[in-house]
């Protein structure tokens, strides 16, 4: 029996989005490099404007996310500009990604700044690897060419762009988003790391920190097979244990990282902070979770100040909420089901 075309397939919203991906990661990505950051910069102001009245279910649903990461505390700006930046933001990092692969050593310093690296260096001379802990925030994904570019033997936890199609294969995949994914998948494997799949063995993750590598990964990904709770703001989070388990497991030293733009600027500010210390608890469970809310604290601070950084991130958890192995949350409404992206 054939698969029903998804809902969707049928918006030209999304058609329209999935036809520019096309382009943009094919053809068009060399010359995405080659275009001045400003008018990358100007690009998404402009999309952004369009996407508000083309699909406001986006810039609805982001305010309910804000709200309920809030709570009781004050923003740290007006909701609009929260949300209409959260909107340019995201769509100047998805602009740039067909440039990443074009990036080099002697352009790198083009797209991003560094602080920090003192910290990454002391952690490699301990001879154990180095764990590079990120969040979704911002665009994340500058980590790798830009450590990768100043000569540190990079490593990437993730999971390749082409398993959303699966997993989204009922509500969202086409096939002319699979070859969107599949393109960009392409323009990843050419980044100066080494990718491994996070949804597969994770023996080469042990084996890069065995050899006094860097292996970077993300702790609120939809990954791993175990859960605990952690408090970021006004939320309760269910994120994966996998980081504090290869922390414990490998001795390497694990930095908190960020990736940061701030509004107006062209590139992006990356801060690698000081190793964290293991936190020993009365059992394992309570050991893990010690560790990865010691991890969330830094970046609720961040989220608290920059939370436009987070909100993308946080629609698409949102939305996928039905197909996760873990939801992130447990407070979203019922009856909101929309999963179309």
């Amino acid at each position: 029996m054939a698969r029903p075309f998804p809902r969707a397939l049928r918006s030209p919203a999304v058609l329209a989005r999935d036809l520019g991906g096309l382009a943009l990661y094919g053809p068009g990505a060399p010359l995405v490099a080659r275009i001045p950051r400003r008018s990358l910069a100007l690009a998404a102001r402009l999309g952004a404007g369009a996407i508000r009245r083309l699909k406001p279910a986006d810039e609805r649903e982001m305010r309910a996310e804000l709200r309920l990461l809030f709570g009781d505390r004050p923003l740290p700006a007006p909701e609009d500009e929260i949300v209409r930046e959260a909107l340019r933001s995201a769509l100047f990092n998805d602009l740039e990604v067909p440039g990443y692969p074009f990036l080099g050593p002697d352009t790198i310093d083009r797209a991003c700044t560094i602080e920090g690296r003192e910290h990454l260096d002391a952690a490699l001379a301990r001879g154990r690897g180095a764990l590079v802990l990120i969040g979704h925030f911002g665009a994340n994904q500058m980590i790798m060419p830009a450590l990768g570019h100043k000569g540190y033997p990079m490593n990437q936890l993730s999971a390749p762009p082409t398993v959303w199609a699966e997993i989204l294969r009922d509500t969202r995949t086409t096939p002319l988003w699979e070859r969107v994914l599949a393109r960009r998948w392409a323009l990843e494997q050419r980044l100066p790391v080494r990718h491994v799949d996070v949804f597969r063995f994770l023996r080469p993750a042990y084996a890069c920190l065995a050899r006094n590598e860097v292996l970077g990964l993300a702790f609120d990904g939809g990954g791993g097979t175990r859960w605990t709770p952690v408090r970021i703001l006004a939320r309760t989070a269910h994120v994966s244990t996998q980081p504090a388990q290869l922390w414990r497991a490998t001795g390497a030293a694990l930095l908190p990282a960020r990736v940061e733009r701030p509004a107006g600027a062209v590139r992006h500010r990356i801060v690698l902070e000081p190793a964290l210390e293991w936190q020993s608890g009365p059992g394992r469970e309570e050991t893990l979770r010690a560790n990865m809310q010691a991890f969330a604290d830094r970046f609720s601070a961040w989220v608290e100040r920059r939370p436009e950084a987070w909100l993308p991130f946080l629609l698409l958890r949102r939305r996928v909420r039905a197909t996760d192995a873990r939801p992130l949350f447990d407070d979203y409404p019922s009856g909101d089901e929309r999963r179309d992206g």
